[in-house]
């Protein structure tokens, strides 16, 4: 080899070690700066007591757990862009605040061996790291959800219930969280609430759905957080369900699992409560008002997060004073007058008997009514309306983090659970043949899937009760000896009690097929459109899901849920099909199976699809401007012609009168 060649070699390798060291020397700050990056988590925003806000703030520090030991005068809080006075700030560690805890352990067959019993490990491990303040409830669940321990502060009745825990069933991970988000919720308003679940495998038992339990778990105020047990865990579903405050962790062995739950501990223990007075003023009841939290380090540091939420509805309701009426004061009686006259005596009326009767059963009956109406509203009433939340996402910019803490109601707490114990009494005497086209029903109605068979057959058989009573109390004071009466009577009030639910469930699932009806052909000229433009079917259909809420995009929301966890695509179609059972969307889908097959362009299945449904849409609506004119006549005829009538001929009845009156001999 000769000393040129050598020589360019050494300048070659001279070259390359001078630009490895310019690399490093450039990405090395960087990479220090990100591995050194601080983040702050809210992980709620509490504005039930408007203007009285609380916050709850995570500080996670460069290897991804929380930071304790922090101060106040660290933290900066700014409204609207206004900075509140830190003088008005409360601001403490959580650990001062007692917690209340569910923990959630999946013991379902599949846990068997060395998860379950690592399982124990941890979270035997985790129950030193509470106070004696703090009350712990032990929850285990496999094809159904039990409660092994009530809440209590026993560390040794802990201990002796999740060593307790023997493998078997399913896995109803759902369910768990909806009966943990239950449970936390009895606990004093005074102490913080957290749910720790653990799952191994996809759920294959719940009655509830994840947005059910999650919606549930909010409302509760409580922090959740999952943690998903080997490859086969569903980390997507276990994200979301940790979204509304808490975090989700991955377990890949069993022997990560004792860490976890000590990462959880210190995070519970490291969280930071902050409460301040708004001074923002909100003058419409869709605003979102935002929140800039500021965290500056000992070294310099800044950290910021904004989040947003929105004032109850009492921000704007101002108290209507009560105009209290005069006391009337005694009048002196006249001159000449020395007492008052002579009270004027009271006329007696007989008693109307029967009449008075009925008129009181009558109104028995209407308060009955009236209280149940009463009551079905407050049991629908568990979501804010599609239009206000679709209006809250066009007024706001950026990523909106929503805090609607809303705490179950009165319907939900006791006059379900109510309900569905009472409708389990009577499920075994009832015919499986109604009981199926009942529970097909159900499902027809739609998520959230709170009304199980056993609660609808409990608001038949109270209904029942509710109009039965006052009719048979009216049969018996009006005819005491008529058991023909009596009979009659409770006949009708058992028809209308069983009846009357069956109607309103009858038309809530057919409003709803109108409603996938009247979304389909716009959603898939949506879906054509998005297909075109150069998007794959399922992020097209994302789309869809993200920008409208109806009932045909919650549909088709759940189905990409399927598709996301595996379920194969035919398997996924055929079940959209069987929870709507709308002829037009069961054509839509028999073709996007066909095209599947055959593997032809999407696009224009998508378009075909479209114009049909247009054309249906149209030939529908003819044929219901057809059919108007005869469902009109029995109105004209026997309520407006009698009143036209009246109003004609009405003054003229007088004058008949007196002509034919006077005529006589």
């Amino acid at each position: 080899m000769s000393s040129a060649t050598l020589h360019s070699r050494r300048r070659k390798s001279l070259g390359l070690v001078t630009l490895a060291v310019v690399l490093a020397c450039v990405l090395a700050p960087a990479a220090a700066f990100a591995q050194g990056a601080y983040t702050i988590v809210v992980n709620q925003v509490d504005g039930r007591g408007w203007p009285d806000i609380g916050l709850n703030i995570t500080l996670l520090g460069p290897d991804g757990k929380a930071v304790p030991g922090l101060e106040a005068s660290q933290f900066e809080i700014r409204e609207e862009g206004q900075a509140q006075p830190v003088s008005g700030l409360a601001l403490g560690p959580a650990r001062n605040v007692p917690l209340s805890v569910v923990l959630a352990i999946d013991n379902s067959g599949s846990m068997a061996g060395e998860k379950l019993q690592s399982a124990k490990e941890a979270a035997i491990a985790f129950l030193q790291s509470l106070t004696p303040n703090d009350q712990a409830t032990l929850v285990a669940f496999n094809t159904r959800v039990f409660e092994v321990v009530k809440a209590t502060n026993d560390r040794a009745a802990l201990e002796a219930g999740i060593n307790s825990l023997q493998p078997g069933g399913n896995t109803a991970a759902f369910d768990a969280l909806y009966f943990a988000a239950t449970v936390v919720t009895a606990a004093p308003p005074e102490m913080r609430r957290a749910v720790i679940l653990l799952t191994d495998g996809e759920d294959t038992a719940s009655n509830y759905s994840a947005r059910v339990a999650s919606d549930v778990a909010r409302q509760a105020s409580a922090l959740v957080y999952t943690i998903g047990l080997g490859p086969d865990a569903q980390d997507g579903v276990l994200t979301a369900l940790a979204e509304g405050g808490g975090r989700y962790y991955k377990a890949p062995a069993p022997q990560d699992l004792r860490g976890i739950y000590e990462a959880i501990a210190i995070e519970l223990s490291s969280q930071l409560l902050v409460s301040y007075q708004s001074t923002t003023r909100v003058t419409r009841l869709y605003q979102l008002v935002t929140i800039e939290v500021k965290w500056r380090g000992p070294d310099g540091v800044e950290v910021a997060q904004t989040v947003r939420y929105r004032p109850s509805r009492a921000a704007l309701i101002q108290p209507t004073p009560i105009a209290l009426q005069p006391t009337p004061t005694a009048v002196p009686p006249p001159p000449g007058l020395s007492k008052p006259p002579p009270a004027v005596a009271a006329v007696r009326v007989p008693p109307l008997g029967g009449m008075l009767n009925t008129v009181s059963a009558f109104g028995a009956m209407l308060v009955g009514v009236s209280i149940l109406s009463l009551v079905t509203a407050l049991a629908m009433q568990v979501s804010p309306s599609a239009a206000s939340q679709r209006l809250a996402s066009y007024t706001g910019d950026g990523a909106v983090v929503e805090h609607r803490v809303r705490m179950p109601n009165f319907a939900s707490r006791a006059l379900l659970p109510a309900m569905e114990g009472l409708g389990a009494q009577v499920l075994k005497l009832t015919p499986k043949g109604y009981t199926d086209h009942i529970k097909e029903m159900l499902i027809l109605t739609g998520p959230p899937y709170k009304l199980q068979l056993g609660g609808f057959l409990g608001i038949q058989l109270a209904l029942a009760a509710v109009f039965t009573v006052p009719l048979t109390w009216w049969a018996l004071t009006t005819s005491p000896g008529n058991i023909v009466m009596l009979v009659l009577s409770i006949a009708l009030g058992i028809v209308m009690g069983i009846y009357l639910p069956y109607f309103w469930l009858a038309r809530k699932v057919q409003n709803r097929k109108k409603a996938i009806l009247r979304a389909l052909p716009g959603a898939l000229d949506f879906l054509a459109i998005n297909v075109e433009a150069g998007m794959g079917f399922d992020a097209a259909l994302s789309e869809v899901v993200r920008r409208w809420r109806n009932p045909l995009t919650d549909e088709f929301a759940m189905m990409l849920i399927d598709f996301q966890i595996g379920k194969p695509r035919r398997d996924a179609w055929r079940d959209l099909v069987n929870r709507t059972q709308v002829t037009d969307l069961s054509a839509f889908v028999t073709a996007m199976l066909q095209n599947e097959q055959v593997g032809a362009s999407i696009g224009h299945l998508l378009r075909v699809q479209a114009e049909h449904m247009r054309i249906r849409r149209r030939q529908r609506a003819e044929e219901a401007a057809r059919v108007a004119p005869v469902k009109m006549l029995i109105p004209l005829v026997f309520f407006i012609f009698p009143g036209i009538l009246v109003v004609l001929l009405g003054p003229a009845i007088p004058q008949v009168l007196d002509a034919f009156g006077n005529g006589g001999p």
